[in-house]
Order: C-alpha cells, then sequence, then structure tokens
C-alpha cells in the first residue's frame, strides 16, 4: 500500500487503509505504540486487557462475599 504523509494540525498523518489495520488486528480507537526502528516506523497494536489478565497476578480469594442467590435489595439499593 502506498500512502503520502500529510499536514493534520500541527502534526503529520499517514492514512492507513482499513483493511491493512484488520490484517494486523487493529480496530477503529485502538490504541497502538510506534517506535522506530533504523529507518522504519513500527505500528504494533496494545494488547486489549481483560478481565482474565487482571485476575492471573490476583492473590486474594475470588469468593470472599456470599452474595447468595436472593434478588433482595443490599447496601445504598434499599434508600
Amino acid at each position: 500500500m502506498l500512502s503520502q504523509v500529510s499536514k493534520w494540525g500541527n502534526s503529520q498523518g499517514i492514512r492507513i487503509s482499513k483493511k491493512l489495520l484488520l490484517n494486523v488486528g487493529i480496530e477503529l480507537h485502538d490504541k497502538v505504540e510506534i517506535m522506530s526502528r533504523g529507518n522504519m516506523l513500527l505500528i504494533k497494536p496494545i494488547a486489549k486487557k481483560t478481565l482474565d489478565w487482571y485476575l492471573e497476578s490476583y492473590e486474594g480469594e475470588l469468593d470472599r462475599y456470599d452474595w447468595g442467590d436472593s434478588d433482595e435489595p443490599r447496601g445504598r439499593e434499599l434508600l
């Protein structure tokens, strides 16, 4: 794909086709890391952090509270 550097406010920008981004797993509004290596620019998607990712390093008890199966209001829901 050929593109051109264009002015974008006080910066410069490069348009990248949707198809090319989807081929590497980048979607609209995803965060990316941009770095230079020699005379190249590398654009790398930042891994999306899921609940599983956060829980991998969690060492506490996951079943600390017994919420039961009740649909009764609790806490500030009573107000």
